[in-house]
């Protein structure tokens, strides 16, 4: 059977889906000073650890985000470190106890700490990929983001992020042996600084924060360059949709959502600054009743208002 016969047999088979999490989540938890990591064959070899869907803190110790790593026959791939030095650390031994092949990437999909903070585990590693804003926006955001999680780094000499040493403009092709990933560089999005990786065998798009379920999207870019990336997205037809928070699935499970509620601000937000609406009123009236679909609605909704406002009111 083929990579991509696999995955589409995982998606299309519910109870399957259900005792292969099960079973995977019992062979692949790892605690290393710090969180329980389960990691989950999502896809033949491509591992993800789902994260809480929380705020996150140092109660959690950073673990909001999905991460994981993909493992060719020759090496394996990191996709972002999680959010602190324990988390990172515990990755790292997850990684050791599945195979004894070298990572020899670390792709950093965007600069946000949640993915970011864990990245001293793998400071031996040669090849760190980011996108070719991400070194400025690390230095602009860097410490800002330390100094609100400082209790995260348990020794100051850790470092907040790795540094790149491979800067991606458009799209870097990654061989890990035997398994092709294809990464891209995407416009302003849901930062500046947006990666998404394909591996084209199993045809699994992983899009990082490019794409939320079940919690909602945070806006820290661009609307409009968001809607435009998530097309761009759907062109690859991916057969299983990894996000940066929530349970994987096919396009119209992770991706519909999510535009659907972009849409909907997009269009609602644009209504009322041609009413002359003042952003005050705005946040609290632009896809409120989308409170019911989202998980952490509260905590950022608002924040997505006054970004989209500020941002469509001088088209």
């Amino acid at each position: 059977m083929s990579l991509n016969d696999q995955t589409e047999t995982f998606l299309r088979s519910p109870a399957l889906w259900v005792l292969t999490v099960s079973l995977l989540f019992a062979a692949h938890a790892v605690q290393a000073n710090g969180p329980l990591l389960e990691f989950v064959e999502v896809a033949p070899g491509i591992y993800l650890h789902l994260g809480k869907h929380e705020e996150m803190s140092v109660d959690n110790l950073g673990d909001i985000a999905n991460i994981g790593f993909i493992v060719g026959t020759e090496s394996v791939a990191v996709i972002d470190p999680g959010g602190s030095p324990q988390v990172g650390a515990a990755m790292r031994d997850a990684i050791r106890d599945l195979t004894g092949l070298p990572v020899s990437h670390v792709i950093l999909t965007h600069i946000h700490p949640d993915h970011i903070f864990g990245g001293s585990a793998f400071a031996d590693v040669e090849f760190i990929v980011a996108h070719r804003n991400f070194a400025r926006a690390l230095a602009q955001r860097g410490d800002y983001y330390r100094e609100g999680y400082s209790a995260l780094f348990v020794d100051e000499n850790m470092p907040t992020s790795l540094q790149p040493t491979l800067e991606v403009a458009d799209e870097l092709r990654i061989d890990l042996g035997g398994r092709g990933l294809i990464v891209r560089a995407h416009r302003t999005a849901h930062t500046d600084n947006d990666l998404s990786v394909f591996d084209s065998a199993s045809r699994t798009l992983w899009a990082s924060d490019l794409m939320f379920a079940q919690r909602i999207p945070s806006l820290d870019g661009s609307l409009t360059g968001w809607l435009k990336a998530m097309d761009e997205l759907a062109s690859l037809q991916a057969v299983l949709v990894i996000p940066g928070h929530g349970q994987p699935g096919s396009w119209a499970t992770v991706a519909e959502p999510q535009q659907h509620y972009l849409n909907l601000l997009l269009r609602e937000t644009r209504e009322l600054i041609a009413r002359n609406v003042r952003l005050s009123d705005a946040v609290d009236r632009v896809a409120a009743e989308e409170s019911k679909n989202w998980i952490l609605f509260a905590s950022h909704h608002r924040g997505n208002v006054t970004r989209a406002y500020t941002e469509l009111e001088w088209e």
